[in-house]
């Protein structure tokens, strides 16, 4: 399904563009991170893609923790004692090629498979709270089946289309370049890019959502979640300030807000 990306890019720029596409850094848990998953129960998800690792808080409604590109799954450790407390089942998890998983690539692609994956492996998933690419993941999972009661999404792409042409542009490709660069991508995900597109995924939407964005954010566009908005009749968009697109995950009132959501949904047959 994956190509290899080397060997594709006439330019040093194409090069880097598909590099910076499929291959994240793995980032490592600082040491409050560490010592909040060692109180976790801890396993490993065998998966196509290398093992994903996942730790898992609490009993009660199943809640998934999904992170962003060049992150992990402890970068939302703050969503983990607010639920935990309110009664629910916690796992969080590292998407392929990324903290503790294995593999060496990964995309949005990748990503909404893993959690497919992950969701599997759990039975029943009450809710989601999502960051950039696991908002990314997230949206491809329900339009392949995953049903829950509702999520929560910050500062995520609704389309992959808009985003390869945006990171195209980043790399000040030419317009040939920008050809083979979007070619390269639907080689390395295994389909057309407008399968990513929220065209393609809103029927999977049927549940209530938070959407939550600065439109300061440099590196997803504000307007990924007004689009992801308006094919989502079931959620509110709510604009924050002064958050950016990282420090949204540690701020209190939206942590709040997302574990409000999550909290006033009803549990009873919940399905996945």
């Amino acid at each position: 399904m994956t190509s290899q990306h080397a060997s594709v890019a006439p330019s040093s720029a194409l090069d880097s563009a598909c590099r910076a596409f499929s291959v994240p850094q793995r980032i490592q848990a600082s040491s409050l991170e560490r010592s909040l998953l060692a109180q976790a129960q801890h396993s490993v998800l065998p998966f196509e893609d290398g093992d994903i690792a996942l730790w898992r808080f609490g009993l009660g409604p199943q809640v998934l923790l999904v992170h962003g590109w060049d992150s992990r799954g402890s970068h939302l450790a703050g969503y983990v004692e607010p639920l935990v407390r309110a009664g629910f089942a916690v796992t969080l998890f590292d998407l392929p090629a990324h903290g503790d998983s294995g593999g060496e690539l990964s995309s949005p692609v990748h990503a909404g498979r893993a959690l497919s994956a992950v969701a599997e492996s759990l039975g029943p998933i009450h809710g989601i709270i999502a960051h950039s690419l696991g908002s990314a993941a997230s949206l491809m999972a329900f339009a392949n089946g995953l049903q829950v009661k509702a999520s929560a999404h910050l500062c995520g792409p609704s389309s992959l289309t808009p985003m390869v042409k945006l990171q195209a542009l980043g790399y000040r490709l030419d317009a040939q370049e920008q050809q083979q660069f979007h070619a390269w991508v639907e080689q390395h995900i295994g389909c057309e890019t407008s399968a990513v597109d929220i065209d393609a995924l809103k029927h999977g939407l049927q549940h209530p959502g938070l959407i939550l964005h600065d439109p300061a954010d440099r590196v997803v566009p504000f307007a990924a979640s007004k689009d992801l908005h308006k094919h989502w009749s079931a959620a509110e968009l709510v604009e924050l300030e002064g958050l950016g697109h990282r420090r949204i995950l540690t701020d209190p009132q939206v942590i709040d807000r997302c574990c409000a959501l999550l909290i006033s949904a009803p549990t009873a047959g919940a399905r996945a």
